[in-house]
């Protein structure tokens, strides 16, 4: 192993949280103009801008510093928030990466700051603290227990420059690193795996995604990928999110529907239907503003870094799930109005048979009385 050290690099943890439906940016903006903000945009400094598209800019946040202390090592991370318009918050630590350290000691240092479960604690404080700070600025408020956390290793510089970055997949176990794996050697086809992924555009940068931590190598120091890889987080979530919400809403309507037997004098299955028919369309409006919030054009540098993250979290398996649920709400809501439909139907049927027959009576009196 080459005991090659790092320069300059940090470690980038994030958390992001599902804080509200629809965020209006602009008001956000205003509430929040005595703090440190500003409008952050998409700028992609390496390659061509309109590789990625992002429709709307976030809401940048710098938040200070939290240092804490973990088994003698000390930390003091700045803290910075991004707010997206389609109802998601993301927090960023920016742990600096002291000169002369190692992988080894880098996998070492990892491990600390991930096991540290305070910092999620931290973490959702600071996002219900700017949750009640912009709660003007939202539609309706959410507070879902699932968050995504991701850490990414984002070198600039090594004390060796690699002509070649690659070279360091060699020489060092990234791929422990990205698995934050410490005692265990990992098997050949798992190493594979992990550099599978590898991007570069030029010999002396690479970027390894996995579903769960990165690694770049970006001697330029731009964040371009970095905030290609945030992006593809918060719309992770909110895929995540309405997933989860068309799950309960589906049971609801199930357990609701099986609960009692269609009364067709009651309004209570047509006020099912349409309240179906309402979140389908509220929902597939939203779903289909968060997968068009961020284009990627061609095969250059940056929508390939989007379309690998995206591949790593499963993107197509979470469209396809949601998808699915909402042709099962247009299904049931369909099935529930044509149900009541034939049922009223067949009692309009019988009344009209019956007021017919009503209307014969006389004359059947008048016949058998002549018959008679």
């Amino acid at each position: 192993m080459s005991q090659n050290t790092i320069k300059k690099g940090r470690i980038l943890v994030y958390r992001v949280y599902d804080i509200g439906e629809e965020i209006d940016l602009e008001k956000a903006e205003k509430i929040l103009q005595q703090e440190t903000t500003e409008r952050a945009k998409f700028r992609l400094k390496k390659i061509n801008q309109q590789a990625v598209i992002v429709s709307n800019d976030p809401l940048r946040l710098s938040l200070g510093n939290y240092a804490y202390t973990d088994d003698n090592l000390s930390f003091n991370p700045e803290v910075s928030a991004k707010i997206w318009e389609f109802g998601t918050l993301s927090l960023t630590f920016d742990f600096p990466i002291p000169e002369g350290t190692t992988i080894d000691q880098l996998r070492v240092i990892s491990d600390k700051i991930q096991n540290y479960e305070i910092l999620d604690v931290y973490a959702r404080g600071k996002a219900r603290e700017l949750t009640n700070q912009i709660k003007g600025a939202m539609a309706k408020i959410n507070e879902w227990e699932v968050n995504e956390d991701y850490i990414l290793y984002f070198v600039e510089n090594f004390a060796n420059e690699y002509t070649d970055a690659s070279v360091i997949l060699q020489e060092e176990d990234i791929a422990a690193l990205i698995l934050n794996e410490e005692k265990d050697i990992l098997a050949p086809q798992i190493r594979e795996r992990i550099y599978s992924t590898k991007l570069q555009y030029y010999k002396n940068d690479m970027a390894v995604i996995d579903w769960n931590s990165a690694l770049i190598i970006e001697p330029s120091g731009s964040m371009d990928i970095p905030d290609v890889i945030e992006f593809a987080l918060n719309q992770l979530l909110e895929m995540r999110y309405y997933d989860d919400l068309l799950d309960k809403k589906l049971k609801d309507i199930y357990s609701a529907v099986e609960l009692k037997e269609m009364n067709i004098f009651s309004s209570r299955y047509t006020d099912l239907a349409l309240e179906a028919g309402q979140r389908y369309i509220e929902i597939a409006e939203i779903v289909e503003s968060v997968e068009n919030s961020l284009k990627v054009i061609g095969d250059l540098y940056h929508s390939t870094v989007f379309r690998t993250a995206s591949n790593k979290f499963r993107f197509s398996d979470w469209q396809g799930s949601i998808d699915n649920k909402l042709d099962n709400m247009a299904e049931l809501c369909k099935l529930l109005l044509d149900n009541i439909t034939s049922k009223r139907s067949h009692l309009l049927e019988v009344i009209i048979i019956a007021l017919i027959s009503i209307e014969l009576i006389p004359f059947i009196r008048e016949l058998y009385a002549f018959l008679k």
